[in-house]
C-alpha cells in the first residue's frame, strides 16, 4: 500500500503545493523514502503525513487505522461474504492493514511488499509485527509466493494502480483464493483517458519528486477482475463509501451529511430554508456521486 494523497475533493491538487519552490528543485532526485521524510520534517504538511498513516511512530499509525471508520467499514462489507482468517494484504506498505487484521482475529496475514525501506516497507512492517501472526512476502503483486486456494482474503488498498500487469495480478490474486474467498481492493486511482492520467499525475504531490504513481479507467479494472474469473459483487465510488470518500469525511455521520453541506456552501442565505427540500438534496446528493476528477477513488469486492 503505497501513499495515497488524493481523495474526492483532490486531495493531491491540495498536496501537490506542499514542498514548494525547494521541492521543485528536488524534483527527480530523490527516493520515496527521502519524499516522506522531508513531508514529515515540515509542520505544513502534519495532516497529509497524518492522512497518509505515515507517522514515524508506525504502532500510532496502525492503531489510529484499525480504530478508523474506513476499517470498520472494510470489515462490515467483507464479512458479509467471508470470514478472514487467512489473509493476504497485497502492497502492504508500513503494515497498517496487516497490523489491523491481525490484531482483529485473523489466524495469519501475508504482508506482501516488495519494498526494503524502513518508511514505506519492510522495515516498518517488521517493526510493527514483530509478536503478530504475519509473515513477510518481499515480491510483487504480480509473483504471489502463496499455493493456490490458500488464503480468505486478498486485501488491497492503494494497490492495483501500482501495477505493471494489471490483469496478471489480478489471475494471481484468483489463484491464491480459495473458493468462496473475497478479493477487496479500495481507493484505487481512477482515470477517464490519458488526458487524465496526465493531469491526475502532474498533481500528484510524491509522484512529482519519485514517480511510481498511475491510474486506469474503471474499465481496465472491471475488466481485469472478471478476466480472473471472480465475480464482481461491489463496485463502489468515490462518494458511496466512507473509504473512499476519506479524508474529505471521516465518518458515516459526515458522508451523510455532506450533501447538505454542499447545498450550505452553495446557497449561502436561502441555504437552510433548501436543506429541508428533500428533491433539491437529492439533486445536490447525485452532483456529488457524479464526480469525474482525475484520480478519482474506487473499490472494488469480489468473491471466488
Amino acid at each position: 500500500m503505497k501513499p495515497s494523497v488524493s481523495g474526492p475533493g483532490n486531495r493531491a491538487e491540495a498536496g501537490r503545493h506542499l514542498l514548494g519552490t525547494e521541492g521543485t528543485a528536488m524534483q527527480g532526485g530523490m527516493t520515496p523514502d527521502q519524499v516522506w521524510e522531508t513531508f514529515r520534517s515540515r509542520p505544513e504538511c502534519a495532516g497529509l503525513v497524518r492522512d497518509c498513516y505515515l507517522d514515524a511512530d508506525v504502532l500510532a499509525a496502525g492503531e489510529r487505522f484499525r480504530h478508523s471508520g474506513e476499517f470498520a467499514e472494510t470489515l462490515r462489507r467483507i464479512g458479509r461474504f467471508a470470514a478472514p482468517r487467512v489473509v493476504l494484504d497485497l502492497g502492504a506498505g508500513n503494515g497498517i492493514a496487516s497490523y489491523a487484521f491481525a490484531i482483529s482475529g485473523a489466524e495469519k496475514v501475508y504482508p506482501l511488499e516488495p519494498d526494503p525501506s524502513d518508511t514505506l516497507g519492510q522495515g516498518a512492517i517488521r517493526r510493527l509485527l514483530a509478536d503478530l501472526p504475519c509473515e513477510i512476502l518481499p515480491e510483487q503483486g504480480e509473483r504471489i509466493p502463496l499455493a493456490d486456494a490458500s488464503v480468505d482474503l486478498v486485501y488491497a488498498r492503494q494497490v492495483l494502480h501500482h501495477a505493471t500487469d494489471l490483469r496478471g495480478m489480478l489471475g494471481e490474486c484468483a489463484r491464491v483464493l480459495r473458493p468462496g474467498g473475497v478479493f477487496f481492493a479500495c481507493r484505487e486511482h481512477v482515470v477517464d483517458d490519458e488526458r487524465q492520467r496526465a493531469e491526475f499525475l502532474a498533481s500528484h504531490p510524491a509522484h512529482r519528486y519519485t514517480g511510481g504513481e498511475n491510474a486506469y479507467s474503471l474499465e481496465e479494472y472491471l475488466g481485469a477482475i472478471r478476466g480472473s474469473g471472480m465475480a464482481l459483487k461491489e463496485c463502489l465510488g468515490p462518494w458511496d463509501s466512507l473509504i473512499n470518500a476519506f479524508p474529505e469525511v471521516r465518518s458515516e455521520e459526515e458522508l451523510k451529511a455532506r450533501p447538505v453541506r454542499l447545498l450550505l456552501d452553495r446557497h449561502r442565505f436561502l441555504g437552510p430554508v433548501l436543506a429541508h427540500c428533500p428533491r433539491i438534496v437529492r439533486r445536490y446528493e447525485r452532483r456529488m456521486k457524479a464526480d469525474r476528477s482525475p484520480g478519482r477513488l474506487y473499490a472494488f469486492l469480489a468473491v471466488k
